[in-house]
């Protein structure tokens, strides 16, 4: 009955108690408590074992820092020579020689990436932190450049997933293919 009401609004009666509530019962067509324990079992990963999605965030996480890497590897090299040869000295304090090298090895760190390695994916991380952390204190702060961090740890947790992967993959005995038709 509703606060300060009395009459039930379901029954419209004075004062009185609620009717008896019927059994439940339910649908003829709904799948038996077997059926559901089945498809339960299936969902279930061994242990150690990634799941197909997680592989594929994994892998996706990979070419995202293929990509930054690349990225930041071509912004380098072309901002470092062209301040450097066209003598530009309004961007000669942050891109020179130095950031056209450091955009080379980001080139070389992303091929490695692109490959899979765990160890290419740290070292460009901890070299694009140093980085950062270098224009901060020259002075020159940039909220992009966290977001990018963030993304390249990512980047580790997902090469750190591939790598369990690879390894489980070679502890698999090798499938027979002669049967395939």
């Amino acid at each position: 009955m509703p606060l300060g009401s009395k009459t039930c609004d379901m029954c419209a009666t004075m004062g009185a108690i609620a009717p008896a509530q019927t059994v439940w019962t339910p649908p003829k067509e709904v799948a038996g408590a077997a059926e559901l324990t089945a498809s339960a079992a299936s969902w279930a990963t061994s242990p150690g074992a990634i799941r197909k999605t997680d592989l594929d965030k994994a892998t996706k996480g990979m070419r995202r820092a293929f990509r930054i890497y690349a990225i930041i590897g071509v912004i380098n090299i072309g901002l470092g020579l062209l301040a450097e040869l066209a003598d530009l000295t309004a961007l000669q304090g942050i891109f020179n020689w130095y950031s056209a090298i450091e955009g080379g090895i980001f080139l070389l760190i992303a091929y490695f990436v692109r490959r899979g390695s765990l160890a290419a994916t740290i070292v460009g991380a901890v070299l694009y932190l140093l980085d950062t952390l270098a224009l901060i204190l020259a002075g020159s702060f940039s909220i992009v450049r966290l977001i990018i961090l963030v993304f390249l740890g990512e980047a580790i947790l997902a090469a750190i997933q591939v790598r369990k992967q690879r390894k489980l993959m070679q502890q698999q005995p090798p499938v027979d293919q002669s049967r395939a038709a």
